[in-house]
């Protein structure tokens, strides 16, 4: 029940992107859910919904030379989404949230990794491509890439510390750690 519950509110929150803001209290809400399913749902619902709204910004400011306000607010609350699921990598707690929370970091790490050979896919409007840090280098309004490059390596780190720290986390962690 709660898997089409998530994916109901991923699916009105992709398709209705404009009012999404609404969702995103729900969203971090269930982040903290005594249940791993509902918390791991949220997590993975979270991290399609950071991808796309990363996309639309960009997408948006490289073809209109602005971005609109309602997409600022939801950035806001994505940069929110981000650093509860950081703590939830990082703090104690069920494992199967913890795999998911560490998916989500590695996801960030390569949205906010360059890929200097990846800036000609970025090159028809309304093509489908993943996000490349590349594609912010003619400047941003508020997505600065030299910060966010800074914090993916700094997220980069807190993984390797977590791979060097292998002898007190469970197996499955340090093999999403590894991957």
């Amino acid at each position: 029940m709660w898997a089409l519950f998530m994916r109901t509110i991923e699916d009105i929150g992709l398709k209705a992107m404009e009012h999404s803001s609404i969702l995103m209290p729900v969203l971090l809400a269930f982040l903290r859910d005594g249940d791993s399913g509902v918390a791991g749902k949220s997590i993975v619902c979270g991290t399609n919904f950071f991808c796309r709204v990363l996309e639309e910004i960009t997408m948006q400011f490289r073809w209109h030379g602005k971005v609109e306000r309602w997409l600022e607010e939801l950035w806001t609350w994505m940069v929110r989404f981000k650093d509860a699921v950081f703590a939830i990598a990082l703090e104690p707690g069920l494992v199967g949230t913890k795999l998911l929370a560490l998916k989500f970091l590695e996801t960030h790490v390569l949205l906010f990794t360059s890929d200097s050979n990846d800036f000609e896919n970025f090159t028809k409007e309304g093509s489908k491509q993943t996000f490349n840090i590349s594609w912010l280098s003619g400047g941003h309004p508020f997505l600065d890439p030299v910060s966010l490059t800074s914090e993916a390596n700094r997220m980069l780190g807190t993984l390797m510390d977590l791979l060097q720290s292998a002898c007190n986390l469970p197996g499955s962690v340090i093999i999403t750690v590894v991957n």
